[in-house]
């Protein structure tokens, strides 16, 4: 099983009150309501530039590391 999150934005008149980090942390307890007991999830995460930091207090681990490769992306303009 394996979950997405693109990044998550607070209207700058709206950070520093840790409205980030409740529904990062609602997603995470959400995502751990549904796991059946005994599976193993993976939450692939897309961070803005400089901002990882942010999810790292979360528990996410920046990539390339000992065990994940770095990430990839890939944009097609179909014109």
């Amino acid at each position: 099983m394996s979950y997405f999150i693109k990044d998550l934005v607070v209207s700058p008149k709206y950070q520093e009150r840790g409205i980030g980090k409740l529904i990062v942390e609602d997603m995470l307890g959400f995502i751990k309501d549904k796991t059946p007991k005994g599976w193993k999830v993976c939450i692939e995460l897309m961070s803005a530039y400089e901002k990882e930091g942010f999810y790292e207090k979360l528990g996410f681990e920046k990539r390339p590391n000992i065990n994940c490769g770095a990430g990839m992306t890939l944009f097609i303009h179909n014109k």
